[in-house]
């Protein structure tokens, strides 16, 4: 057995792995013990012990390889949010102080390698709870660790799964994406994927059907190390609208998405034309003014939103941020 430790100063990795996809290849022993159940390195473990991580592994490996994954799944790869505070206006310093103070130690993890379960398990998140979406993931690997099995599974099989739609509207997204590119096979379309930077990733997202803004980005702030990009799910937008910390905006449009990038740095870098909706759009503001923060406000929305912020039925009286919201 391998065992490694991994210094974990301001990190909490139960808030970490909550609201992140890549969880979902995960099994929860308590709050600060994981296990990975499926992909690269399976069997690996990660155990907050106060500041430190320790990274357990079954078998011998390289541990250079293995301190790689346990760094960038915890994610660990990134300082703590909380120290960059400083580089925003006061406009967004001071709700995300608020939100960092509700939700301290949280990161973005990254799965480096296993981009096609992120596939899998963002797809299957559209209009479902993420407690379902772990269920199905779990069935998903536990039947196919090779994900070609999947996907030629025939809809009887499938059906075992799960009869919601999600899981099959997963698959055909899934299946459509590597008709669409490469050479139809799934490995060489995930190689093709993963080695392009986030921005041009993204487009190749967004031509696959049934794959918007929100999809595409949740999968690369899951896959790559691209902290500035933050999905505009329904968490977000409500935050942003009951706080007023944006007082006009419009969400992404995947038409527009499609053909444009959000910056001028990445369209002189790959000679794309820049939005025209840029001024407007929120995750082009958001990436614009927060720049490395917008995922990490983002997860911090989402998880405000699963406790505080609902849609229904808020709970106001006991938010911790109430003092601030605009509601």
């Amino acid at each position: 057995m391998i065992r490694l430790t991994i210094p974990a100063d301001n990190y909490d990795l139960q808030r970490t792995f909550e609201p992140s996809f890549v969880s979902s290849m995960y099994e929860k022993v308590h709050s600060r013990k994981w296990i990975k159940i499926t992909g690269t390195f399976k069997g690996m473990t990660l155990e907050q012990n106060r500041s430190e991580v320790v990274v357990t592994f079954p078998s011998h490996v390289s541990e250079k390889a293995l301190r790689e994954i346990a760094i960038a799944e915890s994610g660990l790869w990134h300082e703590a949010f909380e120290d960059q505070l400083s580089s925003v206006s006061r406009k967004f310093r001071n709700i995300l102080e608020a939100l960092a103070e509700a939700y301290p130690g949280v990161r973005i993890p990254v799965a480096l390698h296993d981009l096609g379960r992120i596939l899998i398990s963002v797809l299957l998140s559209k209009r479902a709870n993420y407690d379902m979406v772990r269920a199905w993931c779990k069935k998903i690997w536990s039947r196919y660790e090779d994900l070609e099995g999947l996907l030629k599974a025939p809809r009887a099989e499938i059906e075992e799964i799960g009869r919601s739609y999600q899981i099959f509207e997963a698959v055909e997204s899934l299946k459509n994406l590597i008709k669409n590119h490469g050479d139809g096979d799934l490995q060489s379309f995930l190689r093709e994927l993963s080695s392009k930077p986030p921005e041009l990733a993204r487009i190749t997202l967004l031509s696959g059907k049934g794959i918007g803004p929100k999809i595409a980005d949740s999968i690369i702030l899951s896959a790559y190390k691209a902290p500035y990009v933050a999905p505009c799910d329904v968490h977000l937008e409500k935050f942003v609208r009951r706080t007023r910390i944006v007082e006009e905006f419009s969400m992404p449009v995947k038409a527009l998405c499609q053909k444009y990038v959000c910056t001028r740095d990445a369209s002189e870098k790959y000679g794309l034309p820049i939005c025209p909706r840029r001024e407007r759009c929120l995750r082009a503001i958001l990436t614009s003014s927060l720049r490395d923060l917008a995922g990490w406000f983002q997860t911090l929305t989402y998880l405000h939103g699963r406790k505080f912020c609902k849609t229904a039925n808020p709970n106001c009286r006991q938010c911790p941020l109430r003092i601030i919201c605009r509601r």
